[in-house]
């Protein structure tokens, strides 16, 4: 087969998606001799990615997945490529591309969530963006040959709003980078990287973007309920529209001391910065996967997290759980992690086994098989 992959959004600004994408190509890489893959990437990202299989190779389509662009142009870029199978990594394809193709579906929270939440755009631009992205995503539901999600969850998600697709969703979960898994051999480094944040223990830390069903302003409201002024939260994001009325939030209720906006942080330092944290902590009303809890858990950082979505699949019994809509349980929550060793040691510890169950590797493995069927039907 020749397949292409369409890794647009490669690469840790990519969120979930990006370190998706990244992690299945360099698998298959490491253990596909047989079939010849193409690697879509953009010119931005596309230094990120050099192939070390000589039957990869990459080339540009300089276009957004989401924009009307793509849906005009890409389709016949694409299809130049003559290729047997083509893998779009997220929902966005193009409408016209005449091709046989699989897709993954990592989520349905612009489904759930149908107007801010989801979004960062001004509420008219929003909405029609929305319209679109409900005809895009019924098409490439129905006209692909199969669809790949990352949990049991998601699938039945997909299941419930189009029952038709249910026969052709296959589950493969995700994995987590090795680097996670790094013990800090140099304390002196660690205190290095905490200085560069301005950052002193104990502290929680959440990761993630801040589309407002991340629920980012419940953790404000767990900090500003807690009479422990030692306690810090460290927030890993991007910078975005969410970025700025966040801060405003901080500052208007004098929390700027006790919570700090990190900005984008490289994988090598927020591996440092989960293993220095008293606990990570999500209070998330949606996830698809919810990957960084897990990498938390292999950096030997405890978990605590919402109940809601899939992240009790995920994370099994490896997290201490909390109702996002109960401020003073997950005050609570926090206390006892904080006052209690031998909690945290033991979620340590469940959380070390818990992440072993995951592996880019078998996600690979499992994807191909995928490929293969759906090239078969």
């Amino acid at each position: 087969m020749k397949i292409g992959i369409d890794a647009r959004f490669w690469g840790p600004k990519g969120t979930g998606i990006g370190r998706f994408t990244k992690n299945l190509v360099l698998e298959l890489e490491k253990i596909d001799r047989e079939n010849e893959y193409v690697v879509f990437l953009r010119k931005e990202n596309s230094h990120l990615y050099e192939p070390a299989n000589p039957r990869f190779r990459k080339v540009i389509i300089d276009t957004h997945p989401y924009s009307l662009c793509s849906q005009v142009f890409d389709w016949l870029k694409i299809k130049k490529l003559r290729l047997d199978l083509v893998h779009f990594t997220h929902f966005s394809y193009p409408i016209f591309y005449p091709g046989k193709f699989v897709i993954s579906i990592h989520d349905l929270i612009k489904t759930q969530f149908q107007e801010k939440s989801a979004s960062s755009k001004q509420k008219l631009i929003y909405r029609i963006k929305h319209w679109g992205y409900q005809l895009v995503l019924r098409q490439a539901i129905f006209r692909s040959a199969k669809i790949i999600t990352a949990t049991a969850f998601v699938k039945n998600e997909i299941s419930k709003h189009y029952p038709l697709a249910n026969s052709k969703i296959v589950t493969a979960y995700y994995g987590t980078e090795d680097r996670f898994f790094t013990v800090q051999k140099e304390a002196k480094k660690g205190i290095n990287i905490l200085a560069k944040y301005q950052i002193q223990k104990p502290y929680l830390i959440y990761v993630g973007n801040l589309y407002l069903y991340k629920n980012v302003d419940k953790l404000i409201e767990v900090m500003e309920s807690m009479s422990d002024r030692e306690l810090t939260l460290a927030i890993v994001c991007s910078r975005s529209i969410f970025y700025d009325s966040l801060e405003e939030k901080i500052k208007d209720k004098k929390l700027a001391s006790r919570v700090k906006l990190l900005g984008f942080v490289p994988d090598e330092m927020l591996v440092t910065l989960y293993q220095n944290a008293l606990a990570f902590i999500t209070a998330s009303l949606s996830e698809g996967f919810g990957i960084t809890g897990l990498e938390a858990m292999a950096a030997g950082c405890p978990v605590l997290s919402s109940n809601f979505s899939c992240l009790p699949e995920v994370y099994g019994e490896a997290a201490l759980y909390f109702n996002p809509d109960q401020t003073d349980k997950i005050v609570d929550l926090v206390y006892r992690i904080r006052k209690e060793e031998k909690l945290r040691s033991e979620m340590i510890k469940k959380g070390k086994r818990q992440v072993q169950k995951y592996s880019w590797s078998k996600m690979a493995k499992e994807v191909l098989a995928v490929y293969k069927e759906a090239f078969d039907q």
